[in-house]
């Protein structure tokens, strides 16, 4: 038999749609606050929210005589008819959030907009008016929740502990901290303030004071075409997406359309981990759709491409800094994904003998006639090898490949040449260590290279462009080769020839399974064409006709005929490897995406010798 339901059972069962945890109910609260204009928001919790939530501001307010009204379910303020739809600019609009946390809670309110003498207080118990009176307040509204999910226990039952649904409240305010730096958000825990910001419109200031880390501190400025904001260096990584926060028209959203414009804009710099990133995007309401979700966490866009594109612009424009080289010295602050395995970063260690390390450790060439004194040599190699080590960026195994790929022709490309403003033309050789390390000089700054990776890289963008050349032609062999595949290889591969012709490949389908090769590229030997051509076709997707082995290989010849870390190099041919790397499109990063160099800046040195 079907019925309708009771509409207080109704109710409950839509509020567990929108009103799923404490944080939930805040959410709502706040963004009604933000809607309403206000200048400052305060938030208090006890017991992790579940027993007590206050969200006072000091807004536009609600009429006495529509207090009633505001917990009705669908009673909006923010949209009259379904055109509205297409123009959402409000953060709440559905009606649905007042009813839905009344109907779970013993809520009151308390009222007044600036035209009246006086307020309202309002007070609701599992959805039902208890009292309506009027009483003196300030300009604003204050909503007070208690005893949340009081009447549905088996909601209740699957909260979590106060310290996990507290601090999940918590970061959402420190969120909204950070987009709104134009507001002053207060938030107390159990009686203590846990942070207050300024409200002063700084956004940098903001996002330091709510996370005052050492990662937070050396962000890039992002800019562009409807996006700003702020990104990490491509070696300061976290290993969750939690320090990537994306708004779109002041809207808080998880958006895989996003993360792919910022991946796509760090190019292969990344070896691991995810960036910091902070960005504000405006996008017009009528190409975003943000009603796919109860809790308006998702959001479509109409335009992804564009979007994609304007990000990874920006982003990559920022790369380009001098800021961008990823910082070599040990952080000595917590490298902050704040969830209970965080760990702490050591300390630099300094050498016992630190005191005998002098200007001439960092500019070898400047001081030639005056001896080292005892232990020095020591020192300078325990110094450096400290930091290398203790670098941030981890190393990386040959065999580690980066998936840039082109889904039908596996195509490889190389990223746009651009003016940057970094100068390999600013910086002066200053030193070589463990046969592996260059370091340069600049006037702020110096600069340690990885021989390996930087020729890595050199390599990798000569195979590259022979690959991408249109007149590459094919080194004929004596004897051809052939290539015998299963036959759903076979059927497939037959479409992916095109490809290997422009690497260098004189190759045709000899039929019933079998590739007849006539020539091979001329920077691989045959030994090593034929291997590849075998990997090639064994690597094909059949359900997708995708194949890696294009770039794989590439980066594996690159890395192969990279010049080794303790292979000691000459003078002459440090200064080619330099040459060459600032020749290169991409010189910051080697194809498995580990820096070529970091940076130390004069700041960073002296601080680890207790200057500063």
């Amino acid at each position: 038999m079907i019925r309708v339901l009771d509409k207080f059972i109704a109710d409950k069962i839509a509020a567990g749609e929108v009103i799923e945890r404490p944080v939930s109910a805040v959410k709502e609260l706040v963004e009604n606050s933000i809607d309403a204009g206000s200048h400052s928001i305060i938030v208090e919790i006890r017991g992790g929210g579940r027993s007590y939530i206050r969200v006072t501001d000091d807004g536009s307010g609600i009429p006495a005589e529509e207090a009633e009204t505001a917990f009705l379910r669908h009673a909006t303020s923010k949209i009259s008819g379904i055109a509205d739809l297409d123009n959402i600019t409000s953060l709440g609009f559905r009606g649905e959030a007042l009813a839905s946390i009344a109907a779970v809670s013993k809520l009151t309110m308390v009222t007044r907009t600036a035209d009246r003498p006086a307020g309202v207080r309002l007070m609701l118990h599992g959805g039902r008016v208890i009292s309506n009176e009027t009483t003196g307040a300030n300009p604003g509204t204050t909503i007070v929740i208690e005893d949340l999910f009081y009447n549905t226990p088996a909601r209740r039952k699957f909260m979590g502990s106060e310290a996990r649904e507290g601090s999940a409240i918590i970061d959402l305010i420190e969120q909204y901290a950070v987009c709104y730096a134009d507001i002053r958000f207060m938030m107390i825990r159990n009686g203590e303030t846990v942070f207050t910001t300024a409200g002063d419109g700084n956004t940098l200031a903001a996002i330091q004071k709510i996370y005052p880390d050492t990662d937070h501190a050396r962000l890039i400025p992002v800019n562009g075409s409807r996006i700003h904001g702020y990104v990490s260096d491509p070696g300061t990584t976290r290993n969750t997406r939690k320090g990537q926060l994306f708004f779109v028209n002041g809207r808080l959203v998880n958006s895989p359309v996003i993360e792919k414009g910022l991946e796509k804009g760090y190019g292969g710099r990344i070896f691991s981990g995810f960036p910091i990133a902070i960005l504000f995007i405006e996008a017009d309401p009528h190409d975003i759709d943000v009603n796919i979700h109860p809790g308006k966490k998702e959001i479509r866009f109409l335009h992804s491409d564009e979007i994609i594109s304007i990000i990874s612009s920006a982003v990559e424009e920022a790369m380009r800094s001098r800021d961008a080289v990823p910082a070599g010295l040990v952080r000595d602050t917590v490298s902050v994904d704040q969830t209970p395995d965080v760990k702490r970063e050591k300390p630099v260690v300094m050498p016992a003998d630190a005191e005998y390390i002098s200007e001439r450790t960092l500019y070898p060439d400047r001081i030639k006639d005056e001896p080292l004194m005892a232990g020095e040599q020591s020192s300078i190699r325990d110094f450096l090898g400290s930091i290398v080590r203790e670098t941030t960026v981890p190393t990386v195994p040959a065999s580690e490949q980066p998936a840039v790929i082109d889904d039908r022709s596996a195509a490889v490309s190389l990223p746009e040449a651009a003016d940057r403003p970094f100068s390999f033309d600013d910086l002066r050789f200053a030193g070589y260590v463990f046969d592996t390390y260059i370091i340069m000089e600049s006037d702020d700054s110096i600069y340690m290279f990885d021989q390996h990776a930087a020729h890595e890289r050199i390599y990798y963008e000569k195979f590259t462009s022979a690959y991408l050349s249109s007149n590459q032609l094919p080194q004929p062999v004596l004897t051809p080769v052939t290539i015998n595949v299963s036959a759903d290889v076979y059927y497939i591969g037959r479409e992916m020839l095109e490809p290997l012709h422009r690497m260098g490949y004189d190759i045709t389908d000899f039929g019933s399974g079998t590739f007849l090769v006539r020539g091979v590229p001329p920077y691989i030997s045959l030994s090593e064409a034929e291997q590849w051509l075998r990997a090639y076709f064994e690597s094909i997707d059949n359900a997708t006709g995708r194949n890696d082995t294009v770039i794989d290989k590439l980066i594996m010849k690159s890395c192969k005929s990279a010049v080794k870390g303790g292979e000691k190099l000459s003078r002459m041919e440090i200064d080619d490897l330099i040459k060459e790397l600032a020749a290169c499109r991409d010189p910051y990063a080697c194809p498995h995406g580990r820096p070529t160099f970091v940076r130390f800046t004069r700041y960073d040195i002296e601080r680890s010798f207790r200057r500063k």
